[in-house]
């Protein structure tokens, strides 16, 4: 199966974890990963840290312990030199790097949490995710990124030292991440990294994944037809510029004038309308192609 085709038949597995998941993203930049391998890495990495802990602690370890286990002696941190560089966001380069997101790195403290019967979870706040450890004393928040351990009444206070700006954290935001969700923000951040890089080939496979979890988002279909144009990929583009306009209930607008009539337009923004021209000078190629 293509890489694309791999997820999709993951993301329809209920019980897939964030991790294989993860991997499947990390195959954008690696086809021929070797996942099998990789999960097992990440069976090592809890080895290693159920051993550290059992030496450490004789009931179950606290979250600071469990924190200083993940960043000191299995060595993982954040990247805050080079926060987009798009290996931040694969997780097989994560583990080999020992550097990532914020989300990487809850992402494993996650994995790792389970495989030794931990309660991890993750938090999705708004421009920072962090985890959930619960012991015996209570919820604490993970930051591997900052290596902090912070209450969970504390997080606001701690989110705006670390943003830049205060922010009030509904209940909804202490609800578990899913693995979906969390693989979709892994997604958005690796598109913004490859963005940055102009790197289209990495960015359009990124938007294949993308289109496979949000078919329905509009602005996807329409940053994949802009790219599928520079690349002159002619039927690609205006297959996906039917795509965005059929989403926003504004297909006629694509259609010849002498059709255009029978139908009650609304005005298009100047955005839009320089997409319907882009399709008709990509119908025009079309027409003389074939």
């Amino acid at each position: 199966m293509s890489v694309v085709e791999t997820f999709a038949s993951h993301l329809h597995q209920p019980d897939a974890s964030v991790e294989l998941l993860a991997f499947d993203i990390a195959a954008v930049a690696a086809p021929h990963l070797d996942v099998a391998a990789q999960l097992a890495r990440i069976d090592l990495l809890a080895q290693l840290a159920g051993a550290r802990l059992g030496s450490s602690t004789i009931d179950q370890p606290s979250a600071a312990e469990f924190l200083q286990v993940f960043t000191g002696d299995l060595a993982f941190h954040g990247n805050q030199d080079d926060y987009y560089d798009p290996r931040n966001s694969l997780l097989d380069a994560v583990i080999e790097r020992r550097t990532g997101l914020p989300i990487m790195l809850c992402l494993l403290c996650i994995a790792i949490g389970r495989r030794l019967g931990l309660r991890v979870d993750g938090l999705g706040f708004p421009n920072h995710f962090m985890a959930r450890f619960v012991d015996g004393e209570g919820e604490w928040l993970i930051d591997p990124f900052h290596n902090a351990v912070v209450a969970a009444w504390e997080a606001e206070e701690y989110l705006a030292s670390v943003v830049g700006r205060r922010m009030t954290l509904t209940q909804e935001l202490f609800e578990p991440v899913t693995a979906r969700d969390m693989a979709l923000r892994i997604l958005n951040n690796l598109r913004s990294a490859y963005f940055m890089r102009s790197e289209v080939d990495r960015l359009l496979d990124v938007l294949r994944l993308q289109a496979v979890m949000v078919p329905e988002n509009p602005h996807l279909w329409r940053d994949r037809a802009v790219l599928h144009f520079r690349q002159e990929a002619w039927e690609e583009a205006a297959h996906d510029l039917r795509r965005y306009f059929s989403l926003l209930g504004a297909l006629p607008h694509l259609f010849p004038d002498d059709v255009q009539s029978a139908f009650d337009l609304s005005p298009l923004d100047s955005e839009d309308r320089k997409l319907v021209a882009m399709h008709r000078r990509i119908t025009h190629v079309l027409n003389h192609l074939n």
